[in-house]
């Protein structure tokens, strides 16, 4: 077998690998959106990421708004990024050993005003106002998480997208939900590691399971070094993306050209676009 013929077998491989949903138009019509990464928060000002304060910050501004949901220790829906504590309670306990009860007690980054909402809440606080991209956090109960968010957003009247690393809760909306735009975040290679093996790392790195998940958007660290994957997206597939996080106004300004989805922090940070009326 000559080595042009097993190039065209390599490629072939690698593009129905790493291909996206075909439907392009569900996620094209959001190029350009700007979302506030968990919220419009500002410590400086009292207001706490993912809070009901940073959703309303959002909202008032005129933004779509990221935000990240898991499970109480009594499956109920809340919304918080970190697998812990640690970071903005000083409690090393999970999240999804808590009862929902005992967390809406814990204030957060010292704020007696600021606490763990539900995902119920946020719903009713944003009432439609703004665009919801919502990320499913991996954990140990990933397809019950799936199941308690479409109940959740069954009689929703806002509209939504909904992203996560692990490409098997993508692929969960593939297979039970195709109608809402699913996205799949990935990040460069030493972020996996060492949560998963090196060759679940590559493939996660690499969106070699994009066959499984077919996305409808990638979204990617728009920080990260030496990250091949999101380039192969772009230029190989025009595959609609969104940047995540963006705190400079270069790099913000440099999405905007791109006509990708801003998950931005910080004013400066934010595109010169009008927030969410924008969108084509």
């Amino acid at each position: 077998m000559s080595i042009w013929i097993i190039l065209i077998i390599a490629l072939a491989a690698l593009a129905f690998l790493t291909h996206p949903s075909l439907n392009y138009a569900k996620a094209r019509r959001w190029q350009g959106q700007q979302f506030a990464h968990r919220g419009l928060h500002d410590l400086d000002k009292g207001i706490v990421e993912n809070t009901l304060q940073a959703f309303e910050a959002a909202c008032t501004s005129g933004y779509g708004m990221e935000l990240d949901i898991q499970f109480s220790a009594d499956r109920q829906v809340v919304v918080f990024h970190d697998d812990d504590l640690t970071r903005l309670c000083g409690d090393s306990r999970k999240v999804w050993t808590i009862p929902l009860a005992e967390l809406q007690t814990i204030p957060l980054a010292g704020r007696a005003d600021a606490r763990i909402p539900t995902l119920r809440e946020v719903l009713d606080t944003v009432n439609g106002r703004a665009p919801l991209l919502i990320e499913l956090k991996n954990g140990p109960f990933n397809l019950q998480l799936c199941e308690a968010l479409m109940e959740h957003l069954k009689d929703y009247r806002g509209e939504y997208l909904v992203e996560s690393f692990n490409p098997l809760i993508v692929f969960w909306f593939r297979r039970h939900a195709p109608q809402i735009v699913r996205g799949q975040l990935v990040d460069a290679l030493p972020s996996y590691r060492p949560a998963v093996n090196g060759i679940a790392a590559f493939f996660m790195a690499g969106l070699l399971f994009n066959f499984l998940s077919r996305p409808n958007f990638v979204a990617y660290n728009a920080n990260a070094p030496r990250f091949f994957s999101p380039h192969f997206q772009r230029f190989m597939f025009h595959t609609p993306m969104a940047a995540w996080t963006v705190r400079d106004p270069a790099l913000a300004a440099l999405i905007e050209k791109r006509h990708e989805m801003n998950i931005f922090e910080g004013a400066g940070a934010r595109t010169s676009s009008e927030g969410f009326g924008n969108r084509n």
